[in-house]
């Protein structure tokens, strides 16, 4: 049997790539591209939706894993998922079950502001800032903030691939202090508001881009990275390590 390697690559021929042994008589070109996905981002990528369908341990693509349900939040009234799902919301996903949601920007769409409001949703957070999106919102009983209004902090949607990052892994400290202003406070505000700590803007929370996925995703990554980090100590070794690696996948991956 001839095996010819990926540098080497003829197509008509058996080939091996990143350790995947691939036949010839098969969509070769799929096979390379799950394989290099399955080197970027783990096996898990490919069976993240059947595993929360089926209530098993979730995963994100990056190993993240989602907390248990606290007792608080047990005791609240369950989100009507079937409701939401309803409305057809683009990119809508359950990120923490009666506590966490992500999906597309509603700014000009008052009648699922209202659906959401009757599912269980209390609060939006906005990851870019949109007219009429806060107006509509309160208006359908929603508590609504953007990020850049988040500790009047002038945070923004591409800060995560700016300076806001760099500072954190080139001062980790920073974190730690408490009379910190600008954008690191407007971030630890946001893993506060999303963490279901917010007084202002209490859970269940949606939160979201324009479309509710790039952006979306790795502000929720960024999240995952630090909702268990004490904000009263600098950031660990460990969790700066993750930040270099998040920010190298941030400028790979995504080029917006």
């Amino acid at each position: 049997m001839q095996i010819t390697p990926y540098n080497n690559i003829a197509f008509g021929a058996d080939i091996v790539y990143k350790n995947r042994y691939i036949k010839d008589k098969q969509d070769q070109t799929l096979d390379i591209i799950r394989a290099h996905l399955e080197e970027q981002f783990g096996p898990e990528f490919f069976y993240a939706e059947q595993l929360e369908k089926e209530n098993a341990m979730r995963y994100s693509p990056r190993h993240y894993f989602f907390p248990k349900e606290s007792e608080a939040i047990k005791k609240r009234e369950n989100v009507n998922i079937d409701l939401i799902r309803q409305q057809g919301i683009y990119a809508f996903c359950e990120r923490r079950k009666n506590e966490l949601y992500t999906g597309s920007q509603l700014s000009d769409q008052p009648e699922k502001l209202k659906a959401l409001k009757k599912a269980g949703i209390n609060s939006i957070v906005s990851l870019v800032v949109y007219n009429d999106y806060e107006e509509n919102a309160k208006a359908a009983g929603l508590n609504f903030t953007d990020i850049f209004d988040l500790g009047n902090s002038g945070l923004n949607v591409y800060d995560i691939r700016e300076n806001l990052i760099k500072q954190l892994i080139n001062h980790p400290e920073y974190y730690a202090n408490k009379n910190i202003k600008g954008k690191i406070a407007g971030l630890k505000e946001f893993i506060n508001v999303l963490n279901g700590k917010s007084k202002k803007y209490p859970p269940p929370v949606y939160f979201g881009c324009q479309l509710g996925t790039d952006r979306t995703f790795m502000w929720y990554q960024l999240y995952l990275i630090l909702k268990d980090e004490s904000q009263d100590e600098p950031l660990s070794p460990e969790v700066v390590e993750k930040l270099v690696k998040y920010s190298q996948e941030v400028e790979e991956t995504f080029r917006w």
